[in-house]
């Protein structure tokens, strides 16, 4: 019996559009969290995917010398795919032309990620290939062809082994951003190693065992592999940092992971709104019922089955939506990006529907169980029951289902505590703000029968109700202000903005016999070119006597020893100077003094902080097999983004002629200097070049994708803000009408009127646009800071744009749905009413 009445009562509240709210928001709250975890997810693993391109794998085990044959069997065994790859320096000798080149031996297979990029000649393109030099061929880079004289085809000589030089070596996917290969690569088939008897015992040979394949598999092997593992042995992924790119992946997740959260706060602020409103909107419905000998077993199980029915149906249709959504936005994005975006998996899904049964479910308990409360004497009494419309239950609940959705959602709780601290100083604010000023607004002093003053004194009469808006309009307004200087300034700073004069080329390998020649000849052709430094390999090995921990695998989800001193956990780039270069400022302790003999070092401050490094620590450091200590005498801040030389640490000039150096530059060199290049490369065939232009081409080709996301981000929360002030709004309009049919009786004007609910919005909209303009400013600089691990700033073109942007969007959307009900006349009012 109860079935079918529940039945009749469902179908009648959806032609009437009872539903319509709390349907709205569980779709809205399932499609955000579908098409925004479908597009974050499948643009990551696209970001990953090409990220392991720069590393030609999945996973790579580095080491220091050979390694076990038996990792090889068991990564097969289990179904991985894997390469060899060999590093070591050699001469190459033809046309009487002796020049040392970096050889890199590599197995069949690679590159297990990316692609080789050569030519045949020349003055012919450059073509992609997955492959390897065929046995007794080698592919030189072009640097090397002009080193030796060489034509394409031409035979090279390789310790005692003769090969063919049969193709020009552009790039390959795992080529160092900065090392001292330089431009004098080679590519060498594996099994030629043998024949070259390069590789002697004593020989300075790099090892690299390269894996990909399925991750869960990759995790596995680790697991098997990792007791194996010695010290100077290292299994690297992208998210390492030991990759060049690792540090702004780990910052293109976070993004996308920071997008994806402001759509699940709106979607579940909406959903909370339209729940409460909904069964608020029920009280006189039930108290009938009750009159008429329905029992609470009837009504509850008659509107829980409403809302099973409505969440079925509106998860159903949010998830059809979010498809279509997430399938016209990735084409759009694999479009623009000339890529194929990879599928999402499975994890959309059951986000999607987790998220819209728990938001259906955990909203709409407490509301549902004061439903069931309602006394059968409020058909007498209206007022009976309306102290259960406000509930520190349910706002509890809501405010602990939407941490938990985040948290679930993100699975960072840092992150998470960021936002969700942010949003609460945000209510915590605004409610003591507007309190404050709505009482006030009698002191105003205001003339009677004025918009203005009317206006304040409804917001004075709807002080608490107002206060609960003004959260809502300014969570909305938060997060999308939130998104704009993300999308805008933040990825902007982060995006390694070239300055006008930064070099675009390094010149390394320099011997000091060379360095007033190249200086000349960078006078000569009028090249812009900074200072020479010299430069040495060294670890630091341990702080104040206390070793560094073992490096461990961020890729891995690897924690460090706790027990242990954390290091800079790779070879440095060291010298030495007199001066404090350009762009370093030091910021704690002096710079080195020139009648010192002992030996210091200066330190940047990021990695002062990252080790914990303090002037007056002493540091230890192996140069080749020799070991020394120097005192920190200063840290610097410097400017990376100069893209100029720029080191870590620096010596005092004690430490020169202590061990064999080579001098680096930077040069900038304009489009038509090829020529050019060649001349002094041909002169100089030991110097090395390195193109700093394509490498940071390609870096920024990631986080253009991540812009793009964050603007299909930005689209959906402006839908969601929306749904959440229409929400707001709709809960208002039976108390409007009452004031626009009483205002009407004692005489106002329509137009008084109209004016009046539009600086109502307006008001509302520009106070809760300032406060979350504030609010979004300083949680910006914690995340900038702590997440983002860069300098944090402020944004004051935002506390203007905020109260415009909030005034604007409020009164538009707010004074849009109560325009109709102005419209009618007073006759028609009072029906709704009644």
């Amino acid at each position: 019996m109860w079935f079918k009445l529940a039945l009749t009562l469902f179908w009648r509240e959806l032609r009437r559009g009872e539903l319509t709210i709390i349907f709205a928001a569980i779709a809205l709250a399932v499609l955000t969290v579908f098409s925004l975890s479908s597009v974050t997810e499948r643009i990551r693993m696209n970001i990953e995917q090409k990220s392991a391109d720069f590393i030609a794998a999945d996973r790579r085990l580095v080491s220091n010398h050979a390694l076990n044959d038996d990792y090889i069997i068991e990564a097969e065994r289990l179904g991985l795919n894997t390469a060899r790859q060999m590093f070591f320096d050699s001469m190459l000798f033809a046309n009487d032309e002796l020049v040392l080149g970096s050889i890199k031996a590599v197995s069949n297979g690679y590159p297990l990620r990316g692609v080789v990029k050569l030519k045949d000649d020349f003055a012919q393109a450059e073509y992609e290939v997955r492959d390897v030099p065929k046995p007794g061929e080698v592919w030189l880079s072009e640097g090397m062809f002009y080193s030796l004289g060489l034509a394409v085809g031409d035979q090279v000589e390789i310790g005692v082994g003769m090969f063919r030089a049969s193709k020009i070596l552009v790039s390959e996917p795992d080529a160092p951003f900065f090392s001292l290969a330089g431009n004098k690569r080679v590519l060498l088939n594996y099994t030629d190693i043998e024949a070259t008897q390069a590789v002697q015992p004593g020989s300075r040979v790099f090892y690299r065992m390269l894996f990909s394949g399925d991750e869960a598999l990759l995790t596995d092997y680790y697991g098997w592999l990792k007791p194996q593992l010695r010290e100077n042995q290292r299994w690297q992924g992208i998210k390492d940092r030991q990759s060049p790119l690792g540090e702004n992946l780990a910052r293109s997740e976070s993004f996308l992971l920071l997008a994806g959260l402001f759509g699940i706060m709106l979607a579940a602020v909406a959903m909370a709104v339209s729940a409460k409103r909904y069964c608020e909107r029920q009280y006189d419905p039930v108290a009938m019922m009750k009159t008429l000998g329905g029992s609470r077993a009837t009504i509850r199980n008659i509107f829980l089955l409403h809302l099973s029915m409505v969440t079925a149906f509106s998860v159903s249709m949010g998830i059809v939506i979010g498809y279509g959504l997430q399938a016209v936005a990735t084409d759009y994005l694999a479009s623009f990006m000339d890529t194929q975006l990879p599928a999402a998996g499975f994890k959309p899904w059951f986000l999607a529907i987790t998220i819209g049964v728990v938001c259906a479910l955990m909203f709409s308990l407490k509301p549902l169980l004061d439903l069931f409360d309602i006394p059968p004497l409020r058909v007498l009494r209206r007022n009976l029951g309306d102290k259960l419309a406000v509930s520190r239950v349910h706002m509890a609940l809501s405010v602990t289902t939407i941490f938990a959705l985040m948290w679930f959602f993100s699975g960072e709780l840092k992150t998470t505590l960021f936002l969700f601290g942010g949003t609460a100083i945000l209510m915590l604010v605004l409610f003591g703000v507007s309190r404050l000023l709505f009482s006030a607004g009698r002191k105003l002093g205001l003339s009677p029968g004025s918009s203005w003053s009317l206006a304040i004194a409804t917001l004075q009469k709807r002080a608490n109700a107002n206060a609960v808006q003004l959260i809502s309009f300014a969570l909305a307004i938060k997060l999308m202000l939130f998104l704009f200087v993300l999308k805008n300034d933040l990825i902007s700073d982060w995006q390694m903005q070239v300055p006008a004069d930064a070099p675009n080329a390094f010149l390394i390998n320099i011997n000091e016999s060379e360095v007033s020649d190249i200086q000349d000849f960078f006078t000569q052709n009028q090249i812009t070119h900074t200072e020479f430094f010299p430069i040495f390999r060294g670890r630091a090995n341990a702080l104040n006597g206390e070793k560094f921990a073992r490096s461990a695998s961020k890729q891995e989800g690897e924690e460090q020893d706790e027990e242990a001193t954390r290091g800079a956990g790779r070879e440095l780039n060291l010298t030495w100077m007199t001066q404090l270069p350009d762009g370093n400022e030091v910021v704690d302790g002096t710079w080195f003094d020139a009648d010192s003999t002992e030996l210091e070092v200066s330190v940047s401050r990021g990695m002062a902080q990252g080790i914990g490094i303090e002037v007056g620590d002493t540091l230890t450091f192996l140069v080749n097999e020799r070991s020394f200590d120097a005192k920190v005498t200063s840290l610097r801040s410097v400017d990376w983004g100069s893209l100029k030389p720029n080191f870590v640490m620096i010596f005092n000039p004690p430490v020169a002629g202590k061990f064999p150096v080579t001098y680096f530059s930077a040069a900038q060199f304009g489009e038509g200097d090829e020529k050019t290049v060649s001349t002094l490369l041909r002169q100089h065939p030991t110097v090395s070049m390195i193109d700093i232009k394509s490498r940071l081409e390609q870096a920024q080709s990631m986080i253009a994708q991540v812009s793009l996301a964050i603007s299909f981000v930005l689209a959906i929360v402006l839908t969601s803000g929306a749904l959440v002030l229409i929400s707001q709004v709709q809960a208002s309009l039976a108390e409007r009408m009452q004031e626009i049919v009483i205002l009407r009786t004692l005489g106002a004007r329509g137009r008084l009127i109209k004016l009046a609910t539009l600086y109502e919005f307006l008001l509302l909209g520009a106070l809760a646009g300032f406060v979350a303009a504030l609010v979004s400013d300083v949680t910006l600089l914690i995340i900038q800071r702590e997440l983002f691990e860069v300098d944090g700033k402020l944004h004051p073109y935002i506390w203007a744009l905020g109260p415009a942007s909030g005034a604007l969007f409020v009164a538009a959307i707010g004074y849009f749905m109560v325009a109709s009900t102005m419209r009618q006349n007073t006759q028609g009012l009072l029906r709704k009413l009644a």
